[in-house]
């Protein structure tokens, strides 16, 4: 009886902190403005810019009181790719010709930030709720060689960059039938209109936890991870469409 009172780690530690592997299949396409029509350059279908490329994730939880935590976690994708184009792509004063040898690519940077209160909990299971954003730094870019002034050619790299920060709920619900094993659920979801943004997000991760020792885990889950933000700047005036879902394996810290 006494050994059931004792709850998993991941239920009781003050602190938490992940470093792993993200495997997600992704589709990716932006739209931006860059001339008198809106040009949009969609990497996945166009450029079949598909691909499981592993992308390095972290996190850091803290348990700052009995019922209260803060989340923050990170990862970055980098991509690129040469293709023939299909058609021209024009942005703002320059033309990529069709039938042109470019490279394409984007970088990519999702910070998240969360705190959370515990709503209910006991010595086998923990559900929270909590207010956070997903803060999403994107930067695609094409070079290769252009039109400039309808004659002369030559080689251009075009780039435009964006923050977009989309403020979310989340919902979680852990469940330790035992003190080495530990399953969760993880949502954050919202749809807002904020000033030069307009965003809606799904963030959904089911995983399985392993406790190794007292201080260290490893975690397995599925994370799907989309996102759409439309921006209205003068740097960047149109949208952007992510779409990540594939496994996490994580090794875990925690005191």
């Amino acid at each position: 009886a006494q050994e059931a009172e004792i709850k998993n780690p991941m239920l009781t530690s003050k602190f938490q902190l992940g470093a792993g592997i993200y495997i997600p299949s992704q589709k990716v396409k932006f739209s931006i403005d860059g001339s008198s029509d809106n040009q949009n350059i969609q990497f996945d279908e166009n450029f079949d810019f598909n691909n499981n490329q592993g992308t390095p994730e972290v996190f850091f939880k803290w348990r700052f009181s009995k019922k209260w935590s803060v989340d923050a976690e990170y990862f970055n994708a980098n991509y690129a790719t040469n293709r023939v184009l299909a058609n021209d792509i024009i942005a703002g004063d320059y033309t990529f010709n069709a039938g042109s040898n470019v490279k394409l690519g984007y970088k990519i940077n999702m910070f998240r930030i969360l705190f959370g209160r515990v709503i209910s909990t006991g010595p086998k299971h923990e559900l929270g709720a909590g207010l956070g954003a997903h803060i999403l730094a994107v930067k695609p870019f094409i070079e290769g060689n252009i039109v400039v002034n309808n004659s002369d050619n030559e080689f251009e790299r075009v780039t435009a960059s964006t923050t977009a920060p989309v403020p979310n709920i989340a919902l979680w619900y852990y469940y330790a039938p035992t003190q080495k094993w530990l399953f969760s659920v993880k949502v954050d979801w919202f749809s807002l209109r904020v000033d030069e943004y307009k965003g809606s997000l799904w963030d959904i991760s089911p995983g399985v936890n392993y406790q190794i020792i007292k201080n260290l885990g490893v975690s397995l889950d599925y994370r799907f991870f989309k996102i759409n933000a439309d921006v209205n700047k003068e740097r960047w005036n149109g949208g952007v469409d992510l779409s990540f879902s594939g496994p996490t394996f994580t090794i875990i810290g925690n005191l």
